[in-house]
């Protein structure tokens, strides 16, 4: 009788560890599958959750301006809500020099009146200056130019402001009356004196009358009065007039002969 054929020891190993291995997959079953594991985890990016996202972001505050002081009337120093503070320049306008300029006193001051304090509205920034708007809604280069206490700024290149500034100089307004006559980088030109009244001629003595010519020429024999008339001599001797003086009722030179101023002498 042959003797049974032995496995070797290593086979035997090889065998259990098969066996092993088949009934640890009998009991608990198949192995995931990596792909699907890693496809069903939640992804990193998941939004977060709903009541974090629809949180609205709030709404910056508007910022209002107020003017804090005026420079001149075209360059002004804004005060905003938010604590800022800036110096701007009006578009569209040139203010007289300052303390030398024509009419900068009085464009100064109206400025200074019309703006500080007041709560303004500022237009987009440019380089020629940032636009104005005065509480009542008003462009405040346009009042200033129209009542003649700021001029045109030519760079700005805004007709609405150009044919502003005809109109005031048309109608002499302002700046553009005199002393200015429209000129604003220079002071007022100096009254011109009044002029010196001529010296009142002396008083000239009135000439004294000359006195009365003395003529010795005789006087006119007076115009006889006709009142009275004789014929001849014997007449006004028998009327009792005679003899007749020169000037006497009835005298006349036909009866004085002798020209002596008596007639019909006895």
């Amino acid at each position: 009788m042959q003797p049974k054929k032995r496995f070797p020891n290593w086979l035997k190993i090889v065998l259990a560890a098969f066996a092993v291995l088949f009934v640890l997959g009998a009991i608990f079953g198949k192995t995931p599958d990596p792909k699907l594991t890693t496809a069903a985890a939640p992804s990193s990016s998941t939004p977060p959750s709903t009541s974090t996202s629809s949180s609205p972001t709030p709404t910056p505050a508007a910022v209002a301006y107020t003017v804090g002081s005026v420079t001149d009337g075209a360059n002004v120093v804004i005060n905003g809500s938010d604590g800022t503070s800036k110096t701007v320049h009006v578009l569209g306008v040139t203010a007289p020099v300052a303390t030398t300029g024509c009419y900068s006193a009085e464009s100064l001051g109206w400025a200074a009146t019309t703006l500080s304090g007041k709560a303004v509205t500022l237009g987009a920034e440019t380089a020629q200056g940032i636009a104005l708007t005065l509480p009542d809604g008003q462009d405040y280069a346009t009042l200033a130019i129209q009542k003649g206490y700021l001029k045109y700024a030519a760079t700005a290149a805004l007709p609405a402001l150009a044919a502003t500034e005809t109109a005031a100089r048309q109608a002499v307004s302002g700046l553009w009356g005199p002393p200015c006559n429209g000129t604003i980088d220079a002071p007022a030109p100096a009254p011109a004196p009044p002029p010196t009244p001529a010296p009142a001629a002396p008083a000239t003595k009135a000439a004294p009358k000359p006195p009365p010519v003395e003529t010795t020429a005789e006087a006119p024999a007076p115009e006889p009065d006709h009142s009275a008339y004789y014929a001849n001599c014997s007449a006004a001797k028998a009327a009792g007039a005679a003899p007749l003086y020169r000037g006497e009722p009835g005298y006349r030179s036909a009866l004085d002969r002798d020209g002596d101023g008596v007639a019909c002498e006895r």
